[in-house]
């Protein structure tokens, strides 16, 4: 996590940080940097406080995961029906769109789950590699490291 980051000023600074978001009305994203066992995510805290689950997205430089978060959470607010369609356009740069997946496995979600315990609701971003193809269709590009799955994929997904 951030704290044992050099670039960081530790957990205390990003539950600050994300206390300020969410008095303000917005969430929070926190980016943890991977390393030679574990791939960069980033997750947000406060999408919880609009009735909406939380996001998270793996495999990413934490500033870009940001970018991708911030865009897909406000969509999310807005639309909360947006991840009923098999993929979201709109939020990374065409001809890319991502996916999205229940997430069943919250314990990464360090801000989170201070601020909420562990019984909230989560969803994993998935990306395409550059073909289009998602982590469990054939020819996938990169390792299964590269993007862990959080959940299980609907066998209509593909």
């Amino acid at each position: 996590m951030c704290e044992f980051d050099p670039r960081c000023e530790g957990s205390d600074g990003l539950v600050d940080n994300a206390l300020a978001q969410i008095s303000a009305g917005r969430w929070a994203v926190t980016g943890v940097y991977g390393d030679e066992l574990n791939p960069a995510f980033a997750y947000t805290t406060g999408l919880t406080e609009f009735s909406r689950p939380e996001l998270v997205i793996y495999g990413l430089d934490p500033a870009q995961a940001c970018g991708i978060l911030n865009r897909a959470a406000q969509r999310l607010i807005d639309d909360p029906y947006l991840f009923d369609a098999p993929r979201l356009t709109g939020i990374v740069r065409p001809p890319y769109a991502l996916t999205s997946l229940p997430t069943m496995d919250t314990t990464e979600f360090t801000v989170t789950r201070l601020l909420y315990g562990p019984d909230f609701r989560a969803v994993q971003l998935i990306w395409p590699d550059s073909a289009g193809r998602f982590p469990w269709e054939y020819g996938y590009a990169y390792s299964r490291d590269a993007q862990p799955l959080m959940g299980i994929p609907h066998p209509d997904a593909a």
